[in-house]
């Protein structure tokens, strides 16, 4: 005996319980059939198959086991149609080409949007008397699309107009009307032609230096026309002789005409003054000196004015800084290449006059042998050889002696000399020999 575990029965097969049989026979004792179950199915309605999906008809289906009558209805595809492009406007939407689906709504379609207006500006257009205008107005460059609005025609605003009649010179009209506005030229005015000149002849006067003259000329006898033309006086021709100043005497220019011979003297000027050269005493207590001007034989002469400085213990000079004579000393000569020039105040003379005799130099300032006082800080210019190997000293009119310094500048040697607090127009110095280095 084999024992034989139980089968149960399916939908289309039969089964049976736990049951023996024999291995050697058919012989069993148990075993009992059990018949098949038959399907237990299930309806499923049809589904038609799309361009996209499979569909099936209706079918059944066993609710135990994968029994099934379903069978599959494949896809369609699409059933295409081809659509035009059309170009999108101002205001509507456009697309390019495309398809679409005659069963679904399949479509390759894309919307191209509206282009909007690609609007131009136009300037307004006053209407006129007989043409209309319009406002301001914007018109698209692509389509018909615009704003403008006309304005009608004004008609003509006539205005009368009085007839005038023709002259000798100027057009004459019949009475007319016109348009009064700007830029409109409408008009009934009819031009009546001038009468011209009715002449009468007159003969030339030539003008003289004082009163004036004419060239020969026509009138009209109904108006005020006229080829008079004034040729005026011809004035004088005066030709200038200059007398020049001199010395002594003024100068001035005498013009006279050369066609009248009418004359008079005009542009006076100064007399030049004396250009006197360097003084010299005359050895009695005076000096004088020579104008120094072309063709003046003018001898000058003043007395001299004499500085007493304390030069030492006991010991004095007393110079005339003009014409440099001096007492217990040698004459002071005069430095020609001397130069001076106001620093601060005032200098109402540059005429320098600078002099030395080797030991003493004086320095003032005189205009036709006269001392002039300067008022502030005077930079005086000498030669640089006057000092070589010396030392300036200011000797003040009480005896005081300071040592002087001084700036070497381009072969000079330049002095600033203070006239703020002095009351006196000259100054003098010592020239000092420094000993010789052994």
């Amino acid at each position: 005996m084999v024992h034989h575990d139980a089968k149960a029965p399916s939908c289309t097969e039969i089964g049976w319980n736990a049951y023996e049989a024999c291995s050697r026979c058919n012989y069993t004792t148990t075993y009992q059939e059990l018949p098949a179950l038959n399907h237990d199915l299930e309806q499923h309605a049809a589904k038609a198959p799309t361009c996209t999906e499979i569909g099936w008809d209706a079918y059944d289906t066993c609710s135990r086991c994968n029994y099934t009558t379903y069978a599959e209805l494949p896809a369609l595809n699409h059933d295409l149609e081809q659509h035009a492009a059309k170009a999108p406007t101002c205001t509507e939407i456009g697309w390019d080409a495309y398809e679409t689906c005659s069963r679904c709504d399949y479509t390759t379609r894309k919307e191209l949007p509206a282009l909007n207006h690609a609007l131009e500006q136009h300037a307004a257009k006053a209407p006129t008397c007989t043409e209309p205008g319009w406002d301001a107005y914007e018109t698209c460059s692509r389509c018909d699309y615009t704003t403008r609005k006309e304005l009608p025609a004004l008609n003509h605003a006539l205005e009368q107009h009085a007839a005038k009649a023709p002259t000798c010179t100027e057009i004459g009209w019949d009475a007319y009307e016109a348009c009064s506005r700007f830029g409109c030229n409408y008009t009934t005015r009819k031009e009546l032609p001038a009468l011209n000149h009715d002449l009468k002849q007159y003969a030339a006067k030539a003008p003289t230096c004082t009163e004036i003259g004419w060239n020969a000329y026509e009138t009209c006898s109904r108006c005020d026309h006229t080829t008079y033309t004034e040729l005026p006086a011809l004035n004088h021709d005066y030709q200038a002789v200059t007398v020049a100043p001199t010395c002594e005497a003024d100068g001035y220019t005498v013009f006279t005409c050369s066609r009248c011979k009418d004359s008079y003297t005009a542009d006076p000027t100064d007399q030049l003054g004396h250009q006197f050269g360097a003084w010299s005493p005359n050895g009695t207590g005076s000096q004088s000196a020579s104008c120094l001007r072309q063709g003046c034989a003018h001898t000058g002469s003043t007395d001299c004015r004499k500085f007493t400085f304390r030069t030492a213990e006991g010991e004095t000079l007393t110079f005339c800084p003009v014409c440099g004579q001096a007492e217990n000393a040698a004459q002071l000569e005069m430095i020609e290449a001397a130069t001076a020039w106001a620093n601060s105040g005032s200098l109402s003379a540059e005429d320098v006059t600078a002099r030395t005799n080797g030991e003493y130099l004086s320095v003032a300032f005189e205009t036709a042998g006269s001392l002039t006082q300067p008022t502030g800080r005077v930079r005086l210019a000498l030669p640089a050889g006057l000092l070589e190997g010396k030392t300036l000293v200011r000797i003040a009119p009480d005896g005081t002696q300071t040592e002087m310094p001084f700036e070497t500048e381009r072969g000079t040697i330049i002095l600033t000399l203070d006239f703020a607090n002095s009351e006196l127009p000259v100054m003098l110095f010592r020239l000092v020999p420094q000993p010789t280095a052994l």
